[in-house]
């Protein structure tokens, strides 16, 4: 059985107390009423890469958000259950120690993340934003896949070096085809969100120059960002997690042997990929 916190009875409760009420009461009643219920939990996710930017558009949307989390979280704890022994299995890892896995409500930061808890190696699921049990099964692999390779690593890794990143994103994408395989090529990348149609034709197309243009800007101290973040390559958002999948499948080597590797060991074979 995996470690599962789920947090959403509380989401719950603050809904129904927070219903009636004004915006500005309503994130009054969030702070005290759901992340006051799990103030631990908040601050390791909020210690990470969530933030409290969405709050607000979270709280004017609650009746939105509440029907979401009733779907959600059911549905989140079914392909954790269902997903992680498969993932494990693949990466070639033992039983333990194994993820912690943390069901909340977030303020549409990030869908999820991985951090710590209590020390612990912990998936933050964020369940605003579900949509739908096949879109999720690859996000939860993916990200399931960051948290198992930390444990393996057995530290924190670095988030501004990309060519880690590119081994690091790659890898999870690679175990999440291995655990989910079938699906559409662009689910891999876009969990099922719309939208993207035009998005893996463009990156095929442009597949040369682009190896070439993230090869110069590996030492680039803003190349994370571009590749990575929120930056944009003519006008194409996250072109780095279609690289990254580009790499890995060059290095021809089995999950096992990726996720053993260290830092160092994986940020050099990227490197030698091109």
């Amino acid at each position: 059985m995996a470690d599962i916190l789920d947090t959403s009875p509380a989401f719950e409760a603050f809904a129904r107390a927070a219903f009636v009420e004004s915006p500005v009461v309503r994130e009054q009643l969030w702070r005290d009423r759901y992340e006051g219920t799990h103030p631990e939990v908040f601050a390791a996710f909020y210690d990470g890469h969530g933030t409290t930017e969405g709050r607000a558009a979270v709280v004017r949307d609650l009746s939105t958000v509440r029907t979401r989390v009733r779907d959600a979280a059911p549905s989140q704890r079914r392909l954790i259950e269902e997903v992680e022994p498969a993932l494990r299995q693949a990466l070639g890892l033992p039983p333990e120690p194994a993820p912690r896995h943390v069901l909340l409500v977030g303020s549409m930061s990030t869908d999820a993340d991985v951090g710590r808890l209590d020390g612990a190696v912990t998936l933050f699921h964020c369940l605003e934003w579900f949509h739908g049990e096949e879109g999720m099964r690859l996000l939860v692999a993916h990200e399931d896949a960051h948290a198992w390779h930390e444990i393996a690593l057995g530290l924190a890794p670095p988030e501004d070096d990309a060519a880690w990143l590119a081994f690091y994103e790659g890898m999870a994408i690679a175990a999440t085809r291995a655990v989910v395989p079938g699906r559409a090529e662009d689910e891999y990348f876009w969990y099922g969100h719309g939208g993207f149609a035009d998005w893996l034709p463009w990156c095929e197309e442009h597949r040369d120059n682009l190896l070439d243009r993230f090869k110069s800007d590996l030492d680039d101290p803003v190349a994370v960002e571009t590749w990575f973040g929120a930056g944009l390559v003519e006008n194409h958002w996250r072109v780095g997690y279609y690289l990254a999948d580009q790499l890995i499948k060059r290095l021809d080597r089995p999950l096992p042997e990726l996720v053993a590797m260290s830092v160092e060991e994986a940020q050099e074979v990227i490197r030698s990929a091109f």
